[in-house]
């Protein structure tokens, strides 16, 4: 465990130990914030709890269940994710039950079975429920790996039943060496890492699908906005454009435009998230009734995105809502 994993090296090395001396706990919750790696420590535990010939806590990547592991066809281990729907991802109660129906018999190849629950905040209350009386009842035979953004999100009851495993955002100067080991340019590597607010996995996203240029887009639209150089015309032919884009990419975009507004609001007061942009931020004077206005919009903004309204005339109410309160 810890092979190309950055981050977070005293917890992996607590949990390297506790797998090594077999105390690893019947039901555990893997909490911390988005993109820190949490799920693929989580599958690193898993191998090492399966593998036939572990070493120090670690999976030797040799034997037959690492390989089985590798390939992603080991039947002793178990995956369950949120499922898409209409409205938003969920984990529903059929998934749990159907968890349950595969628990309740021995291991195939293994002396325990491990089970990953990824985006657990995400169950609804009937597969948290269900699930709960599996955490109250453990066999020893099936280990559960509860991986969590959200912690407060899950049931009361659920956390009860879990030893709870924290996870530290992710060091800047790590989250740049890890890009560039992807062959990101040096600079480039740095300037995203500053932005990532510790999160490998939006750093990534930054590179990969066009963040870092939404982040751009985004202060420039603050910057017009406060200079009075964005009309109603552009607002309509900037909707034109989010219209292309998908949900997620204009979901990112608000949190860059809140982002950079807590920084402006933060100035005289906290290290900004965008460190790189200090310049630039120092030239924005927002009041703070006004700065409330626009925080309270890019919020409405993200939640009715998680609902059906159309892409294009949110982006338009979006933007509108920013221009008439910066007058």
């Amino acid at each position: 465990m810890g092979g190309q994993i950055f981050g977070n090296a005293a917890r992996i090395s607590q949990l390297r130990k506790i797998i090594a001396e077999d105390k690893f706990p019947h039901a555990v919750i893997f909490s911390g914030a988005a993109g820190i790696g949490k799920r693929k420590i989580a599958e690193s535990c898993a191998a090492a709890i399966l593998c036939e010939n572990p070493n120090s806590g670690e999976a030797c990547g040799v034997c037959e269940s690492c390989k089985l592991m590798a390939a992603g066809s080991h039947p002793d281990f178990l995956v369950v994710e949120p499922e898409e729907s209409k409205t938003a991802p969920s984990i529903k109660i059929a998934q749990i039950r159907a968890l349950q129906t595969e628990t309740a018999v021995k291991p195939m190849r293994s002396e325990r079975r491990v089970v990953i629950i990824d985006g657990a905040e995400l169950m609804n209350n009937a597969a948290a429920n269900c699930l709960l009386k599996t955490l109250e009842e453990p066999t020893g035979q099936s280990l559960f790996i509860l991986v969590t953004a959200n912690r407060a999100g899950l049931l009361m009851t659920v956390r009860s039943r879990c030893v709870t495993v924290n996870f530290e955002k992710i060091p800047a100067s790590e989250i740049a060496t890890a890009l560039e080991l992807r062959g990101v340019e040096k600079s480039r590597a740095e300037t995203i890492s500053l932005i990532a607010d510790g999160s490998l996995g939006r750093a990534l996203r930054l590179e990969n699908s066009g963040g870092y240029e939404l982040r751009e887009s985004a202060i420039d639209l603050i910057e017009k906005l406060c200079a009075k150089k964005i009309s109603v015309e552009d607002i309509f032919s900037r909707g034109a454009e989010v219209d292309k884009w998908t949900r997620e990419n204009f979901s990112e975009f608000v949190s860059y435009v809140q982002k950079i507004l807590r920084d402006v609001y933060l100035s005289d007061a906290a290290e900004p998230f965008n460190a790189d942009l200090k310049a630039r931020l120092a030239k924005i004077k927002i009041p703070a009734e006004t700065l409330c206005e626009l925080f309270d919009a890019g919020t409405e903004t993200q939640r009715r995105l998680r609902s059906n309204a159309a892409l294009r005339l949110l982006a338009e109410s979006y933007f509108l809502r920013l221009r008439l309160a910066l007058g």
